[in-house]
């Protein structure tokens, strides 16, 4: 085929598009770029792109739907539009020998969609998703085999780019190449029609020049965000920087791969993260989950996550006599979420004094929540049972230990555990029996007389 003829620049970009779905199959790219991809096709909704939009949902309409149903359904709805709308046009112009979409192509666009949205396979598409997911199982195996090797780094997730990341580039480089950062344009002047983003690496350089005023003007996300910043007394770059990013993203997953980029979970950086983040969370005016949610992926990606938010949480723990309600509340609810997805234990809470009569307001309303919140989660009790003895340490362990330091006479038996064990018997009966909550018959008293019994038996008679 020569350069320039029809049939040529058909297969060249029906081949580039097969390249792009194997890409996304073989989880090398996220489904958000198969989707920009999709939804641009639609956009122009030519005889070729119609044609290209066919491949794609051959080829990886399966795994499309399975990975992101809702865009799916989204996407269904923008065809039947647009099609509907090329439909009218056709007949408009029909008379003036334009090249343009054939209804019957359009309407056989619709079917496959639907088809594929109602998960209704023909025999081709299932032969093609099937040889897709054996290559799939075949590179999963040979990952596994390396990760099995010693000192072999994670595999990263997909990449998770979009199609205004590719278009961008001219202006603001690769940000998914290591070591790529785009120094070129650095100091122009943003179109006010330029699409947003969050502080990345490069930004985290930057802070300082833009928060003195030193480049003339930024997107007007980011320098409100500053502001705020400021405003919060994040009072070095990394904090600023930190911030813009957990504040500034659209959702955990986005606020995660941000702050990988930036290089901010790497060394001492990872505690001003934690610190940055319970801040944020205590200082909403309404408990929001997605704190919560970005807390549990920090402790999953790196263990000493965990320690940081625990001595994180112990910082704001000395601050109860002062501390608003809103601000226990929301610390409250961030807790119960990192313990019940099994990233910190009941231990936290070994460093507040419970007593019946001398608790701070502040104390009395964030343990009330924290443990209200875990009543309410659960609706078998053997969960309580679980959650309550996770952190102890076993007869064998404290046998052990018994042994080490017998001949100094130091060896307590495990009093910090059981001084905190009776500490939350007393808070449960004092101010949680007395909650509206705890009525006859429901999951709460249930939960709440469990978690009593566990305090007030050794956890090895408990059975």
């Amino acid at each position: 085929l020569e350069e320039g003829d029809p049939m040529h620049i058909s297969k060249e970009a029906s081949n580039l598009m097969m390249i792009l779905c194997y890409l996304y199959n073989f989880n090398v790219v996220h489904c958000t770029l198969m989707y920009d991809v999709v939804r641009q096709l639609i956009k122009s909704f030519t005889e070729m792109d119609v044609e290209l939009l066919l491949l794609i949902l051959s080829h990886s309409g399966s795994q499309l739907r399975s990975d992101d149903p809702s865009s799916l359904r989204d996407i269904v709805l923008l065809v039947q539009e647009r099609s509907m709308e090329v439909i009218k046009f056709n007949k408009e112009s029909s008379n003036k020998g334009l090249s343009v979409l054939t209804s019957s192509r359009a309407q056989f666009m619709i079917s496959a969609m639907t088809d594929l949205k109602n998960n209704k396979r023909k025999g081709k598409d299932i032969s093609i998703a099937e040889k897709a997911s054996n290559y799939r199982r075949m590179i999963g195996r040979i990952k596994s085999n390396t990760a099995s090797k010693p000192g072999h780094k994670p595999e990263p997730k997909s990449l998770r780019i979009t199609v205004q990341d590719v278009l961008d580039i001219d202006t603001k480089g690769r940000w998914w190449v290591v070591g790529a950062s785009w120094m070129g344009d650095q100091h122009r002047v943003p179109d006010s029609g330029a699409a947003e983003e969050s502080l990345s690496a490069l930004d985290l350089a930057r802070a300082k020049s833009i928060s003195d005023g030193t480049v003339e003007k930024k997107s007007p996300k980011q320098d409100r965000l500053l502001k705020l910043a400021t405003k919060q007394r994040m009072n070095t770059d990394l904090r600023r920087s930190i911030f813009c990013i957990v504040m500034g993203s659209d959702d955990c997953q986005d606020a995660f791969e941000k702050l990988i980029r930036a290089g901010t979970l790497r060394g001492k950086s990872e505690r001003e993260v934690v610190r940055v983040l319970v801040h944020c969370c205590g200082q909403e005016k309404v408990y929001n989950p997605y704190y919560s949610h970005l807390a549990k992926r920090l402790c999953s990606y790196q263990n000493k996550c965990k320690f940081t938010f625990q001595l994180a949480l112990w910082d704001s723990f000395k601050q109860f006599e002062d501390m608003k309600a809103r601000k226990a509340a929301n610390l409250a609810k961030l807790l119960a979420h990192l313990i019940m997805n099994h990233q910190l234990n009941l231990n936290v809470l070994k460093v507040i004094d419970i007593s019946p009569n001398d608790m701070s307001e502040a104390s009395v309303i964030f343990l009330t929540i924290f443990f209200s919140s875990i009543f309410d989660s659960y609706e078998d009790p053997q969960d309580i049972v679980v959650l309550f003895r996770r952190g102890e340490k076993s007869q064998v362990q404290l046998q052990k230990e018994a042994a080490e330091i017998e001949k100094d006479d130091l060896y307590d038996g495990g009093d910090d555990r059981a001084a905190l064990k009776e500490n939350m018997s007393v808070f449960l009966i004092h101010y949680l029996e007395k909650s509206p909550k705890n009525v006859k018959k429901s999951t709460f008293r249930k939960n709440l007389k469990t978690a009593i019994k566990i305090c007030e038996t050794e956890s090895h008679d408990f059975m």
